[in-house]
């Protein structure tokens, strides 16, 4: 492949992905002088930040990402404005609803107060010590997030940390690295409904509310709703992409969709580029992949990196899929609990042991004969999203990557599920679309059998194991290779860091300041 500039002064570098991570990458590397081109599998940009038209004119579905907690707690996100591109976020104050069977609920809103009367309407108990544990982490939760999100070590920011809750410090550590189950238990004296109230929000990293680890993804998601909340952008998560593409388009970076990268090309011990699957080869210098760890160890060539490297991409543990179905509405969902009427969130799963149950059934390769479901009410705020009073409903469960059954009847348990807290469901139904895990898959390669959050969150596939110590700061052992994503620290959700860091470290490795002031 010919190079028509020297090596030391080629400033083209190739991002591969045009999901949040890779399009803020590319804003930074633009703006410290690099010639940025994105290149994106799909036909429009965005990743798991996208909305589309999924069911009946005039319904507006989120694709993947529903809720932004950690994008606006993401000091990446933070830093680039997209307010001022004309971007609105909501911010519900009634932001999650737990049902039971019996009509009752529990509720968590951005008041901490309005919340503290939920649990003990629950459980008499369960909101002082709530109340407790909250005033006593909700001021420090901007420095939580920073220093899980940023590079490893977190020097600054844990130590910051640290210095602020002394003695606490090792009892919110084995809180977040046990269980959810367990925290729960610990904080709420034993008491099954407030544990299953606080662990459908670990739900939603795919964990079963007994693994190890997942305490960290449900306290940190339910921390975040008391201090900014769980906005969603208005008109749907595709406005976050349409906001980073107009900055990236600013800076120059070019970004070309339908292009799925083969293969990265690999020369005397650097990358020199990537070649597409039509056969067309783009040269660059240095070569940003945002894919998980799979499908990027099938974009190598051989030998580009240690085997035992490739292995450990080769073989990388997806979780469970995200079985997806978005329904359009002719009036709101007929919940038995009226908590769950007013919610922006609904955690459908009911008691302790139905939620373990359904997880636990999932990672067994069995489909949940009651699946725990997540539920997005985004048109009881936002209105913008449907015809005039009709609404969309945002709902997936866990299910295993394959299973022997239709589709079908696969969306049938859910829908008998969302039936037994809300008799009457199906009355409210004019169209609906069923996204199972082999469709997620094949429109985004990265998701790997469903799985949105680019791997297991179990502890061997964290912080310096995700996904290697050798890869986790985003360099490689290959020359001008560098990765970010999911599937590398600080991993899923729509919030950038990765996307940041990896181009800091580029930008360092060019002797380039890796941001302009």
């Amino acid at each position: 492949m010919p190079v028509s500039v020297s090596y030391r002064r080629d400033r083209r570098v190739v991002v591969v992905g045009a999901g949040s991570n890779g399009l803020i990458c590319a804003i930074h590397l633009a703006r410290a002088g690099l010639d940025v081109t994105v290149l994106e599998h799909a036909p429009r940009p965005g990743g798991a930040s996208r909305s589309v038209a999924a069911t009946l004119p005039g319904f507006v579905h989120d694709h993947c990402a529903g809720f932004n907690p950690m994008t606006v707690a993401s000091p990446a996100m933070r830093e680039l404005e997209l307010e001022t591109e004309g971007l609105r976020w909501i911010r519900p104050e009634a932001i999650m609803a737990h049902p039971f069977a019996d009509g009752t609920a529990i509720s968590l809103h951005h008041d901490l107060e309005r919340t503290v009367a939920s649990l003990e309407r629950g459980s008499p108990g369960a909101g002082v010590a709530w109340r407790g544990l909250i005033e006593r982490y909700r001021p420090l939760a901007d420095r939580l997030v920073e220093a899980i999100l940023s590079p490893l070590p977190p020097v600054r920011h844990g130590v910051a940390l640290a210095a602020a809750l002394r003695r606490d410090m090792l009892l919110l550590a084995r809180r977040m690295a046990g269980s959810i189950e367990a925290f729960g238990l610990d904080v709420f004296d034993g008491a099954s409904r407030p544990t299953a109230w606080l662990s459908g929000s670990a739900q939603h990293s795919g964990l079963a509310p007994s693994t190890a680890g997942s305490g960290a993804f449900g306290f940190l998601l339910v921390l975040l709703a008391h201090a900014g909340g769980w906005p969603f952008p208005e008109g749907g998560q595709q406005r976050i992409t349409d906001a980073l593409l107009a900055i990236a388009a600013r800076e120059g970076v070019t970004v070309r969709c339908d292009a799925h990268v083969e293969q990265i090309l690999v020369r005397a011990g650097r990358t020199v580029g990537v070649a597409l699957r039509d056969g067309e080869e783009l040269p660059a210098r240095d070569v940003v992949t945002t894919i998980s760890a799979s499908p990027l160890a099938a974009m190598l060539p051989a030998g580009a990196l240690p085997d035992r490297l490739v292995r450990r991409l080769r073989i990388w543990r997806y979780s469970t899929a995200a079985f997806k179905l978005d329904y359009a509405l002719d009036r709101p969902v007929p919940w038995t609990a009226a908590e769950a009427r007013e919610a922006a969130v609904v955690h459908v799963g009911g008691e302790l042991r139905e939620l373990a149950a359904a997880a636990e059934a999932a990672q067994r390769g069995d489909l949940p004969e009651r699946p725990a479901v997540v539920i997005g009410q985004h048109t009881q705020f936002d209105p913008s999203r449907a015809p005039a009073g009709q609404h969309t409903l945002y709902c997936y469960a866990h299910m295993p990557r394959r299973y022997n059954a239709s589709d079908q009847d696969v969306a049938g348990l859910i829908e008998d599920q969302l039936e037994r807290f809300a008799p009457g469901f199906a009355g409210t139904v004019k169209g609906r679309a069923i996204r199972n895990p082999a469709q997620t898959e094949a429109e985004n390669p990265s998701l790997v059998g469903g799985d949105l959050g680019g791997g297991t969150y179990e502890l061997d596939q964290q912080l310096v194991f995700r996904p290697a110590p050798e890869l986790c700061r985003h360099r490689t052992p290959l020359k001008g290779l560098y990765v970010t994503g999911a599937s590398v620290h600080p991993g899923g959700s729509v919030q950038g860091m990765g996307g940041r860091s990896a181009a800091r470290a580029l930008l360092a490795d060019r002797r380039l300041r890796p941001w302009r002031a």
